[in-house]
């Protein structure tokens, strides 16, 4: 009896841990690609600016991203879940090790072919790279729901 009651308990912890991973809003559909075009301009001002027109391009960017956060925190109600996610989570997590390597390929590009080319694979990839990662999140929050239903 007493270890059945364990068992509950230790179920509802478990669902109250994994609520702020698995109970939230859909991302919207233009999340991924504003995303890509953001990381787009920021590879262009890396690499095509210096001086003060860095500085105020960065400036610009930098209050996008405020803006873009301020505007999550308040559609999530609140920000970005914290402590260990729960097992489902890790392949979706996996996907950001993704990032890596568009800054890498970038970096080629930008030395290889132009700056241009870089921004339009980055657009490209961190557009399809956050798709991806949005699916398997996704996917992670339904089976963690399901293991803890």
């Amino acid at each position: 009896m007493e270890s059945e009651e364990i068992r509950r308990a230790l179920h509802e912890a478990d669902r109250a841990e994994a609520a702020a991973w698995t109970d939230y809003p859909p991302t919207p559909r233009w999340y991924p690609p504003a995303t890509g075009l953001w990381a787009a301009g920021l590879t262009l001002v890396f690499g095509g600016l210096d001086g003060s027109a860095r500085a105020l391009a960065l400036l610009a960017l930098v209050v996008v991203e405020v803006g873009f956060i301020r505007w999550y925190t308040g559609y999530r109600g609140g920000m970005w879940p914290t402590g260990r996610p729960p097992r489902e989570f890790r392949p979706a997590i996996a996907w950001l090790l993704g990032a890596l390597a568009v800054v890498v390929a970038a970096a080629l590009a930008s030395a290889t072919v132009s700056l241009g080319a870089a921004a339009l694979l980055v657009a490209v990839a961190v557009t399809l790279l956050v798709a991806r990662y949005e699916r398997a999140y996704a996917d992670a929050a339904r089976r963690a729901r399901e293991r803890l239903s």
